[in-house]
């Protein structure tokens, strides 16, 4: 999927601020954006003329709240995650790992929310972050809710590259994983994407549009409680149909 420049180079831009945690110079914009100083210098007077960067003593650029204050208001109202919200901490608290809510968008997974372990060595992921359809629970669920025409054309455009020695990297191997996983109704990824990290996960569909639960944390631990995991997905996937409007289980 091709990108608009511009808009990339405005994420990067907030990302990078992110990543760096600290006021930057133009010159250390463009660096670290790969632009020329007067696609960044032109970049930031529009951010700072739109209030969301304003300019230090020192000459560096920060951004201002006016962007969290506009995500927090796009968060709060989200129709969906107003819904399942409950559903992931209550998967959170009831396996004492890492619950995850995604949904699939073109080639690749995209996490809407996290909801984090407690415990002080945990899985630890972003809203907005996007994974391999093949090398992740949530993937692996999304692809195992798919009719043949629909997952026979997302096949043939995935690019099955290899994360770590135990991903699935051809077509034969994905459809005996998939198939296993509609029969059991959860899908597992057991050092296929790192390799000291496991999950399990299990898809719905909500308002004609298929989206999956995970649990997920350090091999170790997941393996040791593995059926508890199990069947404290189920129970909170049960509990989100009865409870909710939701298509399929």
């Amino acid at each position: 999927m091709s990108e608009v420049k511009l808009v990339a180079r405005t994420l990067d831009l907030f990302e990078c601020y992110a990543n760096q945690g600290e006021a930057l110079s133009l010159t250390e914009l463009s660096q670290a954006l790969a632009a020329p100083m007067s696609s960044t210098l032109a970049l930031v007077r529009t951010l700072v003329a739109r209030g969301y960067l304003y300019q230090t003593r020192k000459r560096t650029y920060y951004p201002t709240k006016k962007l969290m204050g506009i995500c927090g208001a796009i968060d709060a109202q989200d129709p969906v995650l107003d819904i399942l919200r409950p559903y992931l901490a209550r998967l959170r608290d009831e396996s004492g790992e890492t619950a995850v809510l995604g949904t699939r968008e073109e080639l690749q997974v995209i996490y809407l929310d996290c909801a984090h372990s407690l415990q002080a060595i945990r899985y630890t992921a972003q809203a907005g972050e996007a994974r391999g359809l093949h090398s992740n629970s949530l993937g692996k669920a999304l692809l195992s809710a798919l009719d043949g025409e629909e997952l026979e054309e997302i096949l043939a455009k995935l690019d099955m590259k290899a994360l770590t020695r135990h991903t699935l990297t051809s077509r034969k191997a994905l459809l005996k994983d998939l198939a296993l996983s509609r029969e059991r109704g959860w899908s597992a990824n057991v050092s296929e994407s790192v390799p000291d990290l496991a999950a399990i996960a299990a898809p719905f569909s909500m308002a004609g549009k298929w989206y999956a639960l995970s649990v997920v944390g350090p091999i170790g631990r997941m393996q040791a409680a593995w059926d508890r995991h199990v069947a404290v997905l189920a129970k909170v996937i049960q509990a989100l149909a009865r409870d909710q409007a939701i298509d399929n289980i």
